[in-house]
């Protein structure tokens, strides 16, 4: 058994590791570096394996630093199978589409590199539509026999909707190993997803270590932090500014706005939902009610729709989204991108910044150089 890191090892984004069983070649995620696309020397641009040579591809999750690049995969040539949860299987859909149609904005928008050459986004729809082909969607807990004497089984790692933790079995030289991936791992008792799954006779792990050596707030306390800061844009009628990734942190933070309110009787005030891709991805968590803790369920059932209630609403177009910056607070404005980088956050941001009545809540990792990452630091 022998592993290559070609990605998120000694930094946190691009996850891809090469697993070699035998003759057998396994690669684990295949995610963006936090680079630029359109550049000709971008590491999102190369491999250093080839594609073509591969047996199989096991995704953890869909966040796009461990997917974004699937479909660079299928544009090099690569025609075997992708193996993923179902829940992961139904956002890849949406996730890898919305890159492609940003990055073919982009590249005609931009059309000429600083050095003279055509910007080509990093891959095409069509390359997305041989991703999707190639998916095998695979229950948690349910064991597949990848090749003979390899088998492969997904358990819930608690992070999103449908991430796994990967466990591989193979018998090689005679001798059963056990190997897992982590894949990225969410924290115990955070209310809306279940805990990772505890996974037992391990040989070798290899486990994602972004937060390793810190010690987090627990969530009650991070849930008891939100309500003054709640509370204060109530008194000060003021409007709080949460960005969000699409994905996960999005669909958790308005979970946790509902058990504030619900659960909690806090007065509630608006929440506002902008961005697009959170709005088709929330629809996907919504036909997934099996996916959340029982405690997470009942609170959610009772109203008409999971995630949503008469003090929710989404964001559908961009007039609905810049006529938020003429309403008065109290109000909640969770948006994307997470990192501040680009999407509709940075014009909320533009027009709240300078009150020092609001509030901008920073609620996920800020990669350096990041406008967030900047924010944080105090700039």
């Amino acid at each position: 058994m022998r592993i290559t890191f070609h990605g998120a090892a000694r930094q946190v984004t691009g996850s891809c590791h090469l697993l070699e069983v035998g003759s057998r070649r396994i690669l684990l995620d295949c995610g963006l570096f936090d680079a630029d696309r359109l550049k000709a020397d971008s590491p999102n641009r190369r491999f250093d394996f080839d594609p073509k040579t591969l047996d199989a591809v096991i995704i953890s999750h869909a966040h796009n630093d461990h997917i974004g690049r699937l479909a660079c995969l299928t544009k090099a040539g690569y025609r075997g199978p992708m193996f993923a949860t179902r829940g992961t299987g139904d956002i890849i859909n949406i996730m890898l589409r919305d890159s492609a149609r940003i990055q073919h904005e982009d590249a005609k928008n931009i059309a000429w590199s600083e050095a003279g050459e055509p910007v080509t986004p990093l891959f095409a729809q069509e390359d997305v539509d041989q991703v999707v082909e190639s998916l095998r969607r695979i229950p948690y807990g349910e064991t597949t026999e990848l090749f003979d004497g390899i088998s492969l089984t997904f358990h819930d790692a608690g992070h999103v909707l449908g991430s796994a933790l990967v466990q591989i079995d193979a018998r090689e030289d005679g001798k059963e190993k056990r190997f897992v991936f982590t894949g990225d791992l969410g924290r115990r008792d955070s209310g809306l997803l279940p805990d990772p799954t505890i996974i037992k006779d391990i040989d070798v792990l290899v486990s994602e270590s972004t937060y390793g050596a810190k010690e987090l707030d627990s969530y009650q306390v991070l849930l008891k932090k939100l309500h003054a800061i709640i509370a204060r844009a109530t008194r000060l009628r003021s409007k709080i500014v949460i960005p969000a990734f699409s994905l996960g942190r999005t669909q958790r933070m308005v979970y946790c706005l509902q058990e504030l309110y619900q659960v909690h009787k806090v007065k509630p005030i608006p929440v506002f939902v902008d961005s697009p891709l959170a709005l088709r991805l929330t629809d996907v968590h919504r036909d997934h009610p099996d996916a959340y803790t029982p405690a997470a369920k009942k609170l959610m059932e009772r109203g008409p729709m999971y995630f949503a209630s008469e003090h929710i609403h989404f964001c559908a177009t961009w007039d609905d989204s810049k006529r938020l910056n003429y309403m008065n607070g109290p109000m909640v404005i969770i948006a994307s991108s997470g990192m501040c980088e680009a999407g509709r956050v940075r014009h909320h941001l533009r027009h709240i910044v300078e009150d020092s009545d609001n509030a901008v809540v920073i609620v996920s990792y800020q990669a350096e150089g990041t406008l967030g990452r900047r924010m944080v630091d105090g700039v």
